[in-house]
């Protein structure tokens, strides 16, 4: 599996959000959780045992679901 840190910038190109305002609104419900998400990111890129791995590919769709259930409601 290929994970690899993003910016906030890059959820809002995904999401198709481009209006400045909803990015404002966005950013303060978001920094937290993409923070998150790239903190996992570098556990899993310097992780060698499998099931640790594992564990962080985990954290990392948990976080995903998370990313995505903020852009939903706010579309």
């Amino acid at each position: 599996m290929d994970f690899q840190q993003k910016t906030i910038e890059s959820f809002f190109e995904e999401h198709d959000v481009k209006d400045p305002d909803k990015k404002a609104k966005l950013l303060p419900i978001l920094t937290g959780i993409i923070y998150e998400y790239n903190m996992a990111v570098v556990s899993y890129e310097k992780e060698q045992d499998e099931y640790k791995k594992n564990q962080a590919v985990e954290e990392m769709k948990e976080i995903e679901q998370k990313i995505i259930s903020v852009f939903s409601e706010e579309k």
